[in-house]
């Protein structure tokens, strides 16, 4: 009989990332042979839960609007629509733990899997996440249950200082629960020794499971804005002055025409929207993957940002986004010995090295953690 697995990741939203991490770690598990879904939700007391359904419908009745209609509602629903779109299509998706709010539910909830697993990105940071729902808090705690393992979970930070109350406790008791755990960086290995009193293993993030082969056959058939290794792509969450320095410092080192790969937000009125919609919709996912694969430089404060420009081999330089988690892309690119791709707010002259990185040494070091990574999977679940 197939095992059957329950993912438990935060809710994607717009986030490419956050999508791709969903994705490569659902199709690893079901190529490994087990029954696998991925549950994005948190727990709701049924009345919460009436009230959600409530404004359900009515959302569902205002989409059915013309846009011009209600477009201050509908506009950041409207340009995130290609990434919905996405996880529609690529990603099998359950309702399953906003309804474990009763002890009750939770035992149910506990009978449907084998296995539950939580990961990745940042899903044990008090800043994104409410910690205890993301160590299965909403299980029962008798022995002899369901598996309980994380596979390159999340601090982001260097520490648990944003933890408050009670969560640390709560988190340390959930925690030692677990049958194996997996964490993203190297300070989450020293976390878990230290604030949990247990081992976990590091892992590289879900969406270095698949090759650069897997992402160019999700992306064909998108449109590339220019010819491959035309464009430095600029790739920003957050606006500030040091990406803008480097983006233009690089620009003229290479002479390369910048294209930034998020479009402009939405404009006030539908009007303006209707005049030119390719200004505002955000990049299919597919469309996304595109853009990295055929950059011939790219300059990010993303994580995931990093990860793909090293899937492709692009060269690339990171700006250091603290408030993200500066932790993520130190353990990161450190595990690839590429340390000096990331660059401070206010940093000087870029790193000559940055411009013809050992693509053949990083790739060595990414197929044995890939394997060790599917090892791991294999072992645990």
């Amino acid at each position: 009989m197939t095992r059957r697995v329950l993912i438990k990741t935060l809710p994607l939203h717009t986030n490419y990332g956050g999508i791709l991490q969903a994705y490569a770690l659902q199709r690893v598990i079901r190529e490994l042979g087990f029954d696998v879904v991925t549950d994005t939700t948190v727990t709701m007391p049924w009345r919460r839960r009436m009230r959600w359904r409530y404004f359900a419908v009515r959302r569902a009745l205002r989409m059915l609007l013309p846009l011009r209609v209600d477009w201050s509602w509908r506009a950041r629903h409207q340009v995130m629509a290609a990434q919905a779109r996405f996880a529609a299509r690529h990603l099998r998706r359950v309702r399953r733990v906003e309804r474990a709010s009763t002890p009750r539910a939770g035992a149910e909830l506990a009978r449907r899997f084998d296995t539950f697993l939580v990961g990745s990105d940042q899903v044990w940071r008090a800043y994104y996440a409410d910690v205890p729902e993301y160590l299965f808090g909403m299980l029962p705690a008798t022995p002899g249950g369901p598996r309980r393992v994380s596979y390159a979970a999340s601090f982001g930070v260097e520490d648990v200082g944003e933890y408050r109350g009670t969560t640390l406790e709560r988190a340390r008791e959930l925690i030692r629960r677990f049958d194996a755990v997996s964490v993203r960086e190297r300070s989450g290995v020293r976390i878990c020794r230290d604030a949990f009193g247990i081992d976990a293993e590091q892992h590289v993030d879900p969406t270095m499971l698949l090759d650069a082969d897997a992402y160019r056959a999700l992306a064909k058939g998108a449109d590339a804005a220019e010819p491959e290794g035309s464009a430095l792509l600029v790739f920003r969450l957050d606006e500030h002055d040091a990406l803008d320095g480097v983006e233009a410092a690089v620009a003229d080192r290479l002479g390369l025409e910048p294209r930034s790969l998020l479009p402009s937000p939405p404009p006030p009125t539908y009007r303006e929207y209707a005049a030119d919609p390719t200004r505002y919709d955000l990049p299919t996912v597919e469309a996304w993957l595109a853009g990295f694969a055929a950059a011939g430089f790219v300059v990010t404060d993303s994580f995931h940002g990093c990860v793909f420009a090293i899937l492709f081999n692009r060269p690339f330089l990171a700006v250091a986004n603290a408030r993200r988690g500066r932790a993520r892309f130190e353990s990161l690119l450190e595990l690839f010995d590429l340390g000096h791709h990331l660059v401070d707010p206010g940093a000087g002259a870029v790193d000559e090295r940055v411009f013809a990185p050992d693509w053949a040494a990083v790739n060595r070091i990414l197929d044995a953690e890939r394997a060790r990574a599917r090892e791991y999977l294999a072992r645990v679940l």
